[in-house]
């Protein structure tokens, strides 16, 4: 993948004051100046809405998205912040509450578009997730399975994730994954993941300017190395894109 690239960044807590994400505007503003370097344009800002919990509401999240985008376009005028959520069900089914927190607008979807990302129990079934995954797509949904390293049940398991895939659910991988990171993960199987096109998006899930800050540009070019250029750029350019313009991958 060629390194003049921009990137567009689809998981992501940068909001400041919402969720275990930035605590300030000033760590926002650090962790955008950051982004910006690591070649990141767009990012999409998902923070966590869990079902049965006190979460904002979605004018709140907007206001906070408009409030971002204005300090994001003083770093750079083509910086774009754009609203969704990453929502996670603690009944692991993905029950009538959250297709009613969706169609009612509380829950974001990512962009506006009919994408949704979603997050399960780190030691959710498999069945637990086929059954949440496939509500959502009965629903109208199309549902990106956040950060698929962490699951316990999924975790060297090709046949399960291709088995999601085939459902239509699409893969999001964390970026720190790929060489190993928060948590402890084999990072040897998350590439061959990658190398069989089995994941669709690799995004930051950034949570500050510290440990979990956004990262893009240097995994790229570790990947450059490792995997083949059209689908770096499928996974990093193209699949992002068509979220935002609501188009099927």
């Amino acid at each position: 993948m060629k390194r003049q690239n921009n990137y567009i960044d689809i998981h992501s807590h940068i909001l400041p004051g919402v969720d275990d994400g930035p605590g300030s505007m000033e760590q926002t503003i650090r962790m955008l100046q950051m982004a910006v370097n690591e070649r990141i344009t767009t990012i999409i800002a998902t923070p966590h809405y869990i079902t049965g919990q006190d979460n904002p509401s979605a004018e709140e999240l907007e206001e906070l998205v408009r409030r971002v985008q204005q300090e994001a376009y003083r770093i750079n005028e083509n910086f774009q912040i754009l609203p969704g959520s990453e929502i996670y069900c603690p009944d692991a089914y993905y029950s009538d509450a959250v297709i009613e927190a969706l169609k009612s607008g509380n829950a974001l979807t990512l962009a506006g578009s009919r994408y949704v990302l979603v997050e399960f129990s780190y030691n959710a079934t498999f069945k637990s997730i086929c059954l949440g995954i496939n509500n959502l797509i009965y629903h109208g949904y199309m549902p990106i399975l956040a950060h698929v390293e962490r699951y316990c049940n999924l975790h060297r398991d090709t046949y399960k994730i291709e088995e999601l895939v085939k459902m239509g659910c699409y893969i999001q991988m964390n970026c720190r994954s790929v060489i190993g990171g928060f948590p402890n993960i084999d990072a040897y199987y998350n590439r061959k993941l990658i190398k069989n096109g089995m994941v669709h998006f690799i995004a930051s899930d950034c949570h500050s300017d510290g440990h979990r800050a956004p990262v893009m540009q240097s995994i790229v070019s570790y990947l450059t190395k490792k995997c083949d250029n059209d689908l770096l750029q499928e996974i990093f350019s193209e699949n992002p894109t068509k979220i935002i313009k609501n188009t099927y991958i």
